[in-house]
């Protein structure tokens, strides 16, 4: 009888476990490495990737976001802003025909099917970053509504003068209905046009007597703007 037949079994089966890992060749060794190095590479490489995507999450978030659509869409989505009074907006027009540009306004007229329109600024194919703005001029110290688009091929940009009583209603503090597009993508036919902001100041009594986009029976002042189809006048 041997003397490791008079220990007890765990720790014969320890001595014959330690005996086995001393007795390991060469060969056997280099795989157990080999897996250890992979493993730490697995788990080195899905911490990375998990804060690559925490990091594009974030950038999306700051920046805004627009998923893929089908070449003949045109899209919009929702950006962050961090100034009052300051609306930003993404969006994506195909290079096909029509040109597209973004109308503006401070109010929609009462008994109209859509806002009167100030102007407009042409967007160029591609992703732009739509900026309207209500702002004083610190050149004039007028108080406009502008629009800007911006894109790698440049800036382009459009102001208008606002009416008194549209000042005194911004400068206040009112609710706000905003029914434009939100942070989700919208896509629709080239051949549509999207309202990127609806943004409705309610004010007086007046301002309850709103259902989504029936004509107002009064001026309804907000702000807003629209991805549209640059054929024929406002």
């Amino acid at each position: 009888m041997s003397d490791d037949d008079d220990l007890p079994p765990d720790q014969n089966f320890t001595t014959a476990m330690s005996i086995r890992w001393h007795r390991l060749s060469l060969r056997e060794y280099i795989g157990v490495v080999t897996i250890a190095m992979l493993g730490v590479g697995l788990i080195t490489t899905t911490l990375r990737l998990r804060k690559s995507e925490t990091e594009v999450a974030r950038l999306r978030s700051e920046t805004g976001y627009l998923t893929e659509t089908d070449p003949g869409q045109i899209a919009a989505a929702r950006a962050p802003a961090d100034q009052p009074l300051t609306y930003r907006v993404r969006v994506r027009v195909p290079s096909s025909s029509p040109p597209f540009r973004v109308a503006y306004s401070s109010v929609w007229p009462k008994q109209s099917p859509r806002p009167q329109w100030y102007g407009a600024v042409a967007v160029p194919p591609g992703e732009s970053l739509v900026t309207v703005r209500i702002h004083e001029d610190p050149r004039d110290r007028r108080w406009k509504i502008s629009a800007l688009v911006g894109s790698p091929q440049g800036t382009r940009r459009m102001a208008t003068v606002l009416p008194p009583e549209h000042v005194g209603i911004f400068r206040g503090s009112h609710e706000i209905i905003s029914t434009g597009v939100g942070r989700e993508t919208l896509a629709v036919s080239q051949t549509k046009s999207i309202r990127l902001l609806d943004e409705r100041w309610l004010v007086g009594e007046g301002s309850l007597l709103l259902y989504g986009d029936r004509a107002p029976e009064r001026d309804q002042v907000g702000i807003y703007a629209e991805l549209q189809p640059d054929v024929g006048p406002l």
